[in-house]
């Protein structure tokens, strides 16, 4: 009986540690959205488009392929939600994004694996969204 009392002892100390832990998870993780939420707001002011479209979720996808007027927005918007499929509409949103920049491969690749990240140094970088890339009625050209 002692012994269990011993070992419950110990297990209590040791939760803490683990609380502790998926407190510093959650933290960094929110930290990390929301410097990605300011890296797509400032994207989107580049863009000409308002800022806060860039931080509701599907509106900024919506908004990105609109913007670049290359692809149908609402069936690309869908085929980024279709698991398994998403990862070519992910593809086609990074392309999109990186031309809209007037950036080459390097960056839509970045764009596609890193997106909170390349948006952060996209909109907070010396890049400038290029008027001709953008469709006419959006953004810099409404």
């Amino acid at each position: 009986m002692n012994t269990l009392v011993q070992l419950l002892g110990q297990e209590g100390g040791e939760s803490g540690g683990a609380f502790a832990a998926l407190g510093a998870f959650w933290f960094i993780s929110l930290a990390f959205l929301v410097l990605t939420l300011i890296g797509y707001w400032k994207v989107f002011t580049k863009i000409g488009l308002p800022g806060w479209m860039g931080i509701i979720p599907f509106v900024n996808i919506y908004m990105l392929f609109k913007a670049r007027g290359q692809r149908e927005p609402v069936v690309f918007l869908l085929l980024c939600l279709i698991p398994c499929i998403q990862i070519i509409g992910l593809w086609f949103l990074a392309n999109d994004t990186a031309e809209l920049f007037d950036k080459e491969l390097g960056w839509k690749i970045f764009l596609f694996i890193f997106p909170g990240i390349a948006h952060l140094i996209l909109g907070f970088g010396s890049s400038q969204a290029d008027p001709s890339k953008v469709a006419p009625g959006v953004g810099l050209n409404a």
